[in-house]
């Protein structure tokens, strides 16, 4: 018999798994779900950006699939709309201009990178 202190959290996870699976989402959108999750109940933040990471390098760089590198876009775009807003920020120093200022170049850079894979 199923330990009962985790029983509350096993019908989360099968609800969501069943509701993913009736709305029709990806596979990998699913997995993602399941993912986030399991490391909110666990209490391991990052056990979600661990499984994100290995999905992007492992199906998105290698087997090319458009939803994860879509995804991994998406993330990159944002947090360049982020980055871009600090550089315009006056309140930064000389120096922390120089630096977000690379940040920036480096997210343009990845974004270029990530829509080749995407459109290859």
């Amino acid at each position: 018999m199923a330990d009962k202190k985790f029983f509350g959290a096993v019908q989360e996870l099968r609800i969501k798994l069943n509701e993913s699976v009736n709305a029709g989402k990806e596979p990998l959108e699913i997995i993602l779900e399941m993912a986030k999750l399991l490391g909110e109940i666990s209490g391991e933040d990052s056990y979600y950006r661990t499984i994100r990471e290995q999905i992007l390098a492992i199906y998105g760089f290698a087997l090319k699939d458009k939803f994860i590198l879509e995804d991994e876009l998406a993330e990159v775009k944002a947090r360049l709309e982020k980055i871009c807003a600090a550089y315009e920020n006056p309140e930064f120093t000389e120096e922390e201009h120089i630096r977000i200022g690379y940040a920036l170049e480096s997210h343009k850079k990845e974004i270029e990178r990530l829509e080749r894979l995407k459109n290859s």
